[in-house]
């Protein structure tokens, strides 16, 4: 089985999108977008859009290689908070920085209150800007870089304090978006996304770790690349409701650990792939402030764990 990867591992390098306002001669549509698949259409210059979240992860279990899925007990939880903010830097490029903590628990086990997760900047530049009126096809490009603010090894004390990786991963995206209105007069918005990851290098190991390795252990671990790829889309049933559904593919390259403890440790976790939805609802009480809930839940995979993550956000643009 890989590593235990928590949701905290992903959300850092996702942007969270900015809540809009989209009008014509329809009427107007309020989005704060979907819960993953980030942001393409960049703030426009000076604004700033702060979304913090609130994520509890339940790990039911894991899919093994040939995709079989195995329960597992007693479940892992944790309570994730996530604070993604953004400021616009141009018309066409935006910044941001994400900020994540963690409180793991296990069998009445527990991490030492809540822990500070891997960090996350991320820079986007628009490719492509939409109509006056919103509508039409958004082109962005980014790049974002994991830093590796989270504790990962010397974990002898409590091995659920670890909530980093340990590495610096750089990811490269592209993603797409467009707003239309249909003929009953409700508006539909879809975005997507693709992203890839190169290897980040070796992480330099000591002790016990989230890579598995015990007390005493002596070495380092090369994580393999990794991509994503999500589409969703929002439906505007009127200026305050907006449903949501979302698709999300990750696929990571094995993991290779090499090392000393009581002797000589190489080991290789192996590449794995998971599948996930995420339908959700907007809730807007005014164009700049907007509510989204929802779930991620896993559905299919390879290597990878079954998760279900409930989650709410409150998007707010200043």
């Amino acid at each position: 089985m890989s590593p235990r990867r928590f949701l905290i591992a992903t959300l850092v390098t996702a942007a969270i999108p900015a809540s809009a306002l989209a009008e014509s001669a329809h009427g107007e549509a309020n989005f704060t977008g979907p819960l993953v698949t980030p942001a393409v259409n960049t703030l426009p210059a000076g604004m700033v859009n702060v979304e913090p979240y609130l994520v509890h992860t339940n790990s039911r279990g894991w899919f093994d290689s040939t995709g079989q899925r195995h329960a597992e007990k007693p479940t892992a939880r944790q309570w994730q908070i996530a604070l993604p903010m953004i400021y616009g830097l141009t018309e066409n490029i935006s910044v941001q920085l994400t900020l994540n903590a963690a409180r793991t628990s296990v069998d009445g086990r527990h991490s030492d209150g809540l822990r500070m997760g891997d960090s996350a900047l991320r820079v986007q530049s628009r490719l492509k800007a939409p109509e006056a009126d919103g509508t039409g096809l958004v082109l962005a490009v980014s790049a974002a870089q994991r830093l590796p603010t989270g504790k990962y090894h010397r974990l002898e004390n409590n091995p659920l304090n670890g909530t980093g990786s340990g590495a610096t991963r750089t990811t490269l995206a592209l993603g797409a978006q467009q707003l239309q209105w249909l003929d009953n007069g409700h508006a539909l918005r879809w975005r997507g996304q693709l992203a890839w990851s190169p290897s980040p290098g070796r992480v330099r190991l000591r002790g016990a770790s989230v890579y598995g390795t015990p007390a005493g252990f002596r070495g380092h671990a090369t994580p393999g690349q990794a991509w994503n790829a999500s589409v969703a889309a929002e439906y505007v049933l009127d200026r305050r409701w907006v449903l949501v559904g979302e698709a999300i593919w990750n696929r990571e390259s094995g993991t290779r650990v090499n090392g000393k403890a009581n002797g000589l440790a190489a080991y290789t976790f192996p590449s794995g792939h998971a599948f996930s939805l995420a339908p959700a609802v907007e809730y807007h009480f005014n164009p700049k402030v907007g509510l989204i809930a929802g779930v991620q839940f896993t559905v299919d995979g390879r290597n990878a764990t079954d998760d279900v993550a409930p989650q709410v956000a409150l998007n707010m643009v200043f």
